[in-house]
């Protein structure tokens, strides 16, 4: 009966994997609302965040409806989660829950910038497709 299993990993060449969670909505809330009140510009920083300070701790978890989290993490820091998941023979999804769910519900802003993610890059515009007249003969 596990409730959600790590679904999409990617690696890209920043060294950082798109882990995709699904969270209890609640759970989700919480995390949302940590986000705005401490200030991080992402959710992803906010799980970053959580995950990093997390400590392993065997706690249960119960199933509940969720919801679908993508975001990003450097690879050392998902090397370093997928051993405890795997030292406390719990899914990877239930890692990021539960150190999300030990997130102070009143945080202080956090002024950490190196975590901030690069803005992605616009697509260039493409102009309109000139028009070809036949010629007449």
């Amino acid at each position: 009966m596990k409730q959600a299993a790590v679904t999409n990993k990617t690696e890209n060449i920043s060294g950082e994997s798109l882990l995709t969670v699904s969270l209890p909505a609640d759970l989700h809330a919480n995390v949302v609302a940590f986000q705005e009140k401490s200030g991080m510009p992402t959710l992803s920083q906010a799980i970053r965040h959580a995950l990093d300070r997390f400590d392993t701790v065997r706690t249960n978890v119960e199933r509940s409806p969720s919801l679908q989290v993508s975001f990003r993490v450097p690879s050392e820091l998902r090397t370093r989660i997928s051993r405890q998941a795997r030292s406390a023979r719990v899914s990877l999804g239930r890692i990021v829950r539960v150190a999300l769910s030990a997130l102070p519900s009143n945080p202080t802003p956090i002024p950490n910038k190196n975590n901030i993610m690069a803005k992605k890059k616009k697509a260039a515009k493409k102009g309109a497709a000139k028009k070809k007249t036949a010629k007449k003969k």
